[in-house]
């Protein structure tokens, strides 16, 4: 399967050293090729994408990635060989507004379904899918749920709403495979107010960063110890699918993980 991962922070000059000392477990599976990768983020108000088929995306490493980003938020996809050639209208991840979302695992949903799904779509929302993916679908899905109540909804209650209208449409869409053969799927979504992730039948590991100290500058000689500032109100969450590391912890098999500005990471079953 495909990669998965995200990151929101709260003070984005200080990405580079959060990937520097925490990001080697999102290092990509050096055995398993890889043919496309791409990331969206969060700058001044917009969501931009940068997608890489093909050669560039074997040649670079997540966490170099992810540190050259300027954004507080980002959503990412690395797509392997073994997954097969992709519509490339359909590489991950997707875009609408402020909100950036990708998707890993892809579900058996049937033409039948896809057509009803799309159909319950708002038209100024549905006019914004390109491809045929279900993981754009299902992104769609669960912004329209969310949009009808987001305009009335208290900032304090963003993240909330979303949690709600994600775990609505999962339910939608589980109820259309319930006679069919299971599959697992992950998912992480984000705006600049916060992250949430869904996984289910495969765990995603996360890792909360609270404070970092960095050096002020690079040793000039040897045995120079530059002055180091610990920038302690820091804080920044990491999830990715394909982690085993022991400081990082895991979601449930089913379940749901978000943050907001608060920083204090929320985990629940489905």
């Amino acid at each position: 399967m495909s990669q998965l991962f995200g990151y929101l922070c709260s003070d984005q000059s200080l990405t580079a050293a959060v990937m520097e000392q925490y990001g080697a477990p999102m290092q990509a599976d050096p055995q398993r090729e890889r043919t496309a990768l791409g990331i969206g983020w969060l700058q001044d108000g917009r969501s931009l994408l940068r997608k890489h088929p093909r050669r560039r995306a074997a040649t670079i490493e997540i966490p170099d990635l992810l540190s050259d980003v300027p954004t507080r938020a980002l959503v990412g996809h690395v797509r392997h060989r073994d997954q097969g050639k992709a519509d490339p209208r359909s590489l991950q991840p997707f875009r609408f507004r402020t909100w950036v979302f990708a998707q890993r695992g892809d579900l058996p949903l049937v033409e039948e379904d896809l057509r009803e799904l799309r159909g319950s779509i708002p038209d100024h929302i549905a006019r914004n899918i390109q491809g045929t993916s279900t993981a754009e679908l299902i992104f769609h899905l669960v912004y329209a749920a969310v949009e009808g109540e987001y305009s009335t909804t208290p900032e304090h209650r963003f993240t909330e709403l979303y949690v709600e209208k994600l775990r609505e449409v999962v339910d939608k869409v589980e109820w259309r495979l319930k006679d069919r053969e299971s599959t697992s799927w992950q998912l992480i979504a984000v705006t600049e107010r916060f992250l949430a992730a869904l996984s289910i039948g495969e765990s995603l590991s996360y890792r909360m960063v609270e404070g970092i100290e960095i050096a002020t500058e690079k040793p000039l000689f040897a045995g120079h110890r530059p002055k180091r500032i610990n920038h302690d109100k820091f804080r920044a969450l990491m999830v990715s699918s394909g982690v085993d590391h022991e400081e990082w912890k895991t979601t449930p098999e089913r379940g749901v993980l978000w943050v907001d500005g608060s920083w204090e990471p929320q985990v629940s079953e489905l």
